[in-house]
């Protein structure tokens, strides 16, 4: 199916764009306390979009077994070298951690999802396959994403302050683990829960992309600065070109092409997720570098996803 350039701008980057200037607008303005709003998101909205996602998927074990290691796989390999280079290079470590984040960690959420939303709405019969299927891999993305940077996540910026796994914990107090788990059960013994319980959930799900948006522009608008380029352009490079095109070549060995892996693909080229800031924040990590990693990858992301959806598109996944 070929798509025109500005069809796909209009229907599928525009609307992104405009969320995301709005949040950066109200930054501007002071009328946006972003800490409120990453709560709010954090223990609220991700968790019930989350629970909505996975108790009413229709994937099965196998797709989620898929999933996991198309997702997984191109991550583990470039992490192991990037840390390899990273050590010749000397680097410090809490520089490392947040390049080896900010190279690794994609924005499923905020970004992604909202990308994957509109593309299978506004072309839908692509891949052979519903719209809703393209949201139901994000969904499982999202999960995967937020253990991997909530839980790793903690990992690898603890060590890089020399805490050991101390910061590990931390991931433990955080309700998206068990809202999987909870979610799980649910799907897994067809259990009905009544609506009282129900609809907050669907309006809390509802809520999860706009106000993920608007939280993005305004963390965006906070830490816009210069980089040091000699940090920040590798990791763009490797975010936003080496892993989606690892991820597809991958999939590909996997016998996951097109489906998943072509939603996989989507997946990883989103650019750096914004909680790798909140953890360096609140670890007292190297934020500056971290932010940088976000603020960036999310500007050069709007290049390069255009780049990969038309691709997909043209191709059809073949």
């Amino acid at each position: 199916m070929a798509l025109p350039l500005t069809a796909l701008l209009m229907n599928v980057l525009l609307p992104i764009l405009i969320m995301v200037g709005l949040g950066a607008v109200m930054n501007r303005r002071g009328r946006i306390q972003i800490d409120s709003l990453n709560q709010l998101t954090i223990y609220l909205l991700v968790p019930s979009f989350l629970f909505q996602q996975v108790s009413t998927s229709k994937l099965t074990w196998n797709d989620i077994v898929e999933i996991t290691w198309g997702s997984g796989l191109p991550v583990l390999f470039l992490g192991g070298l990037l840390l390899l280079v990273y050590w010749l290079r000397k680097y410090p470590s809490s520089t490392t951690s947040a390049l080896l984040l900010g190279g690794l960690v994609y924005n499923a959420g905020n970004f992604g999802l909202p990308v994957t939303q509109l593309f299978y709405q506004s072309y839908p019969g692509l891949f052979g396959r519903d719209p809703d299927d393209g949201v139901a891999i994000q969904a499982m993305v999202i999960m995967l994403s937020n253990i991997a940077v909530w839980l790793v996540g903690y990992v690898v910026i603890a060590w890089g302050k020399g805490q050991g796994l101390r910061g590990l914990f931390g991931f433990f107090k955080l309700p998206m683990i068990y809202t999987v788990i909870a979610a799980f059960i649910v799907r897994e013994n067809s259990l009905s829960l009544p609506a009282f319980i129900l609809e907050p959930i669907k309006m809390l799900s509802a809520a999860t992309v706009p106000v993920m948006l608007l939280t993005l522009g305004a963390q965006l608008a906070r830490n816009a600065r210069w980089p040091e380029w000699r940090l920040i352009a590798p990791t763009m490079a490797v975010k936003l070109l080496l892993l989606p095109a690892l991820t597809a070549v991958m999939a590909w060995g996997l016998g996951l092409w097109p489906w998943p892996g072509a939603q996989l693909t989507i997946a990883a080229a989103a650019p750096t997720a914004v909680n790798t800031l909140i953890i360096s924040l609140e670890l007292e990590g190297d934020s500056r570098t971290a932010a940088d990693c976000v603020f960036w990858t999310t500007i050069g992301s709007f290049v390069t996803v255009t780049g990969v959806l038309m691709w997909l598109a043209h191709t059809g996944g073949f």
